[in-house]
């Protein structure tokens, strides 16, 4: 429990400034969704994205706005293909999600595109499995789903991206 005014203060700048801005991206590989099973904190099954990188220098005394980031575009292109090894093809945004406690590790805001995927298929030694999941296949894997991931690609499939 925050004692004073004076805490709560630095609580609130300490919060502010640990906030991230995420891409993640939903993708179909012949016709299936890309996802890679997390091998770390929090384990499970998650589409593949991350943080957006600063566009200058990082100043730690500086709180960070949205715009002092790489656009969520090339930030989910980047991670996409760093944790699978594919290109990915940008067909449009579908949301931006930052429900509060929607990742353990912390306040995160992340813009998920949507698209299509090619290439060969590359996991990210020791942090990540790369594999595909036919879109029928959700609901009887929704508990493996980590974050918000799998309230992302049931708003997808509302949104008539995936069948």
């Amino acid at each position: 429990m925050l004692k004073n005014i004076s805490e709560k203060k630095i609580f609130q700048k300490k919060n502010e400034a640990s906030h991230e801005y995420c891409a993640d991206a939903i993708a179909l590989y012949d016709g299936k969704i890309v996802l890679v099973e997390r091998l770390n904190f929090p384990q499970g099954y998650a589409l593949p994205g991350g943080r957006r990188d600063p566009l200058q220098k990082i100043d730690s005394k500086k709180i960070f706005q949205e715009s002092d980031f790489e656009t969520p575009e090339v930030c989910a292109i980047r991670e996409f293909f760093e944790e699978t090894g594919l290109t990915l093809i940008i067909r449009g945004v579908l949301g931006v999600y930052d429900a509060p406690n929607r990742d353990p590790r912390g306040p995160k805001t992340s813009t998920v595109v949507y698209g299509t995927a090619s290439g060969i298929l590359r996991d990210e030694i020791g942090k990540t499995r790369v594999f595909f999941m036919d879109p029928f296949d959700m609901e009887k894997n929704k508990e493996k789903f980590v974050f918000d991931h799998y309230k992302i690609l049931c708003d997808a499939r509302k949104k008539g991206i995936l069948p």
